[in-house]
């Protein structure tokens, strides 16, 4: 049976990577044994995300650069006026392999700058921020915890107490619920989700095509009508996108790969050397050792799952794999969850900088949220990460259309408006939800506490209250902590080791 195992670490002061302060960025955190992608996804639609197995939230109301959750629904997605020229440009690039003088001066601003931001058109701003400003993992050591062992253990105690432990037993796994704060977000978000899939009904139109057929035949006319596409309709991202030919000079082609699979292990070699020559030139960063790479862009808790209405895919972390021809020119770093495709991290060959990879690779990422929406109507968002609008180099998030932000307070979304950003220029921490009496929908108190779920040995879980009978152990103001910062259903389905 799935299940989550983790070990919290409580609070933590560290280097921030934006402002590059010094023991100023405030988080907690914690290391993920393993986990569900469902429990993955409720984590960070409460400001949680991930580096490796380490899980951290910061503390918005005291760190340096508050981050914020942004997501983007990528079925109201629409392209900017930059975005189809950084199309349009790839497209001419792969049909006759040319690049114009402007274009170089593109490749040679980014080679030789890290904040690609300031490049006029957005061109390598995705991807553009260092590993090394992730929050990084506090160096606790880790408990011996015998996932396989456990998961052997308890496979029938799991099952049962699955569905008696946990509050949100009506969601299935696909994470297709009723919540509360999820149906906040849009103005439309009362519409199902398969409003946005199928086609509008065209019968209007059908009919006046039979009545002009029938009056040419009435009149000995041929019955053939040129067909003509609505006046002024605007191509699709995945027109524009898909847009080469047989006889074009080059090829891109694209590969989704399971972080464990055969064909990770089998690209390894080129990958990796790739991302040390991205490390090297375009952040400046010494090279990172193989074991390093693995651990933050590889390694991962998240667990294969592939339910049978599902992408066919499964959920789980991924490489999608970027090759021109046949060499590999980018890798995007992705986690694929019941309800979206959360990006992890984007690096690529600093040669091919003139094609705007970084932004080029988020639009293909959107592309891929859409493809899946077709067959899971509920994974229908593009989760960027953090949002800080403190730090120049990540304004770039808000700049995609239908982007939300998440209400550090109330955890409801709210779209990117102009009057948060004047908001956000003010003070740099806010709560969205203006209606003061909104409060979390999975706030936990006092009386969630004997449920909460701990793991005591290798074989053996406990519910709170249990624990304290056997260790005489309290330990309460820490699983308190613990419990408020993931929200009332994840404390009591997720297992803490406290061994």
């Amino acid at each position: 049976m799935d299940f989550t195992i983790i070990d919290y670490y409580g609070p933590q002061k560290s280097r921030c990577g934006y402002c590059k302060g010094v023991k100023c960025s405030i988080s907690s955190g914690m290391h993920a044994y393993t986990m569900t992608p469902k429990d993955y996804q409720d984590l960070i639609d409460r400001g949680w995300r991930r580096s490796g197995h380490y899980c951290y939230k910061q503390d918005n109301t005291k760190t340096c650069c508050p981050s914020y959750t942004i997501k983007c629904d990528v079925l109201n997605f629409k392209m900017s006026k930059s975005h189809k020229k950084i199309i349009k440009r790839m497209n001419r690039f792969l049909r006759d392999g040319k690049r114009d003088k402007n274009e170089e001066v593109i490749a040679n601003v980014a080679n030789s700058k890290t904040d690609g931001d300031n490049i006029e058109d957005g061109s390598n701003i995705i991807g553009d921020c260092s590993i090394r400003d992730e929050v990084q993992a506090p160096n606790i050591p880790l408990k011996d915890v015998n996932v396989e062992a456990f998961a052997k253990a308890n496979e029938k105690d799991i099952l049962n107490e699955e569905g008696r432990c946990q509050p949100s037993c009506e969601t299935n796994s696909m994470g297709t619920n009723n919540n509360k704060t999820k149906m906040k977000e849009t103005p439309d978000s009362s519409k199902k989700s398969t409003d946005y899939v199928n086609p509008p009904c065209k019968k209007a139109k059908q009919m006046r095509l039979e009545r002009k057929l029938a009056k040419q035949a009435a009149k000995g006319l041929p019955t053939v009508v040129e067909c003509k596409g609505p006046k002024n309709q605007e191509k699709s991202l995945k027109e524009f996108l898909n847009a080469s030919n047989p006889d074009d000079k080059h090829k891109l082609k694209f590969k989704v790969i399971h972080v464990k699979s055969e064909d990770f292990f089998k690209t390894l070699p080129i990958s990796y050397a790739l991302y040390k020559k991205y490390q090297t030139r375009i952040h400046n960063d010494p090279p990172n050792e193989e074991q390093e790479y693995l651990d933050f862009l590889q390694r991962s808790p998240l667990k294969l799952s592939k339910p049978s209405d599902g992408p066919s895919s499964g959920y789980g972390s991924f490489h999608q794999q970027y090759y021109l021809d046949d060499q590999l020119i980018a890798v995007a770093v992705i986690d694929i969850l019941p309800y979206c495709v959360s990006s992890v991290y984007f690096f690529y060959d600093p040669d091919y900088s003139f094609l705007s990879l970084g932004t080029y690779s988020s639009l293909r990422e959107i592309e891929l949220v859409q493809d899946l929406a077709r067959t899971v109507p509920a994974l229908k968002y593009y989760y960027m990460g953090f949002y800080i609008h403190s730090c120049p180099k990540m304004r770039y998030k808000g700049k995609l259309s239908s982007s939300y932000l998440l209400c550090p307070e109330a955890y409801t979304w709210h779209p990117l408006t102009d009057e948060i950003r004047l908001k956000l220029d003010t003070c740099k921490y806010q709560r969205f939800n203006e209606d003061p009496n909104a409060k979390d929908d999975n706030e936990f108190k006092d009386s969630d506490m004997d449920l909460v779920l701990l793991m005591i040995d290798q074989r053996t879980y406990v519910k709170y209250r249990q624990y304290r009978e056997i260790t005489g152990t309290d330990d309460r103001d820490l699983i308190f902590e613990y419990g408020k910062l993931v929200g009332k259903p994840l404390a009591h389905r997720m297992l803490y080791v406290k061994m």
